[in-house]
């Protein structure tokens, strides 16, 4: 069963994603997400706020790099990858 996840723009319009796995790298949370019919996948950060409320987030391009490498490192039997 895939884990599905809503996100909103900030145009209030609802797009889905796959939920592909969840890495930890440097003491925070990142979610591997793709979206149906894409060839990419997107990463953000995941922050709480002092409540039960969990808000992603974009992050930098080093951190997208080594979380990418590390979700790589961990689904070899998984997925395919191209690069």
């Amino acid at each position: 069963m895939e884990d599905i996840i809503i996100l909103v723009d900030e145009n209030g319009d609802e797009q889905e994603f796959e939920l592909l796995d969840t890495v930890e790298y440097e003491g925070e949370r990142y979610v591997v997400l793709i979206q149906e019919d894409d060839e990419e996948v997107s990463i953000l950060k995941i922050e709480s706020d002092d409540g039960d409320d969990l808000e992603l987030v974009s992050c930098e391009d080093e951190v997208i790099e080594e979380v990418y490498h590390i979700f790589k490192e961990n689904n070899t039997d998984n997925f395919d990858f191209d690069d």
